[in-house]
């Protein structure tokens, strides 16, 4: 299958990753951000300031498109947490991308949502799509919020409405704060690397397996098969096995990872598992990287960033 697509969020993490493997395969992309200047090579680049209807409308106006991926989001970072833009972002602008796509003549937008939009489950428990939605969580509540509101917009403009709850992703590209980069920065200086316990387990899919599910997600849409869907591996890895495999990968002493030089932090939740049997049986998506597999991915293309260049 190939297309026209447009990619919002294209600058991100993910929506880099998407954009450059959509044009691998062959389709026309449209990549929107909010600097042109900052998209994927080798898309038509279009920046845009807000999520509006009049924002969209003029930017997009001579744009069609057969299917819309929806990446943009705020509230990603802790330290994003302006409520007004929580829900001008997430909620109004996820209407206002709808919206847009039926007037581009899009048959189907894929909404990336998150795990973050469940309450927290007691340990052992792999949360399926039916677990209770948070109602105190800020950046959950409002992805949950553009989930339902966008879903019924769609309805409204006879569009599907792929939502996809997007749990742990991982690989090239992170910003260099995140888990992997943070290891790998200090392992390749020989530098000791300061870690809680690592007992927290986690739900992680390598971002080439995420991008391959956001494609088998718009085919399902365009299928008229519709989520919500847990986009997840639905298996359980520890944040210390993530850090072994990593030093692994690089040739590293187990001994440069210090294991509870720091704390917890006093909020954190120590198990989130996702179930994918549901997306599993709608789309036939299995991981191809386990967590050794996609650490060595992951350092052939932190050690030699041309190597991983997919434009």
């Amino acid at each position: 299958m190939a297309g026209r697509a447009l990619v919002t969020g294209a600058s991100g993490f993910i929506g880099r990753a998407l954009t450059a493997e959509l044009l691998r395969q062959g389709w026309s992309v449209v990549a929107v951000g909010r600097e042109a200047a900052g998209l994927p090579r080798g898309a038509e680049a279009i920046g845009v300031a807000r999520y509006d209807d009049t924002t969209l409308s003029a930017a997009l106006r001579d744009i069609r498109c057969d299917v819309v991926f929806h990446l943009a989001a705020y509230g990603v970072t802790p330290s994003a947490r302006d409520p007004g833009l929580m829900f001008d972002v997430n909620v109004a602008g996820t209407a206002a991308v709808v919206r847009t796509a039926a007037r581009l003549g899009a048959r189907a937008v894929v909404y990336a949502g998150s795990s973050a939009e469940y309450i927290e489950a007691p340990h052992g428990t792999a949360i399926a799509e039916d677990y209770p939605i948070t109602t105190s969580a800020l950046y959950g509540a409002a992805k949950a919020a553009g989930g339902l509101w966008g879903r019924a917009v769609a309805a409204q403009e006879g569009l599907v409405f792929q939502w996809l709850r997007v749990f742990g992703v991982f690989g090239p590209g992170e910003a260099p704060h995140r888990l992997f980069p943070a290891i790998a920065a200090k392992l390749t200086r020989d530098e000791p690397v300061d870690l809680s316990p690592g007992d927290q387990i986690r739900d992680l899919l390598y971002v080439d397996d995420v991008v391959l599910a956001l494609l088998l997600g718009a085919m399902a849409a365009l299928d008229g098969k519709a989520g919500p869907f847990n986009l997840c591996s639905g298996l359980p890895v520890s944040i210390r096995d993530v850090a072994l495999a990593l030093a692994d990968a690089l040739g590293k002493p187990h001994d440069l990872l210090r294991f509870g030089a720091i704390s917890y932090r006093p909020d954190e939740n120590l198990w989130l598992l996702g179930n994918a049997a549901r997306f599993r049986e709608a789309t036939g998506f299995r991981p191809r990287f386990d967590i050794a597999q996609a650490a060595r991915h992951f350092v052939r293309q932190y050690e030699s960033p041309q190597a991983g260049e997919r434009t």
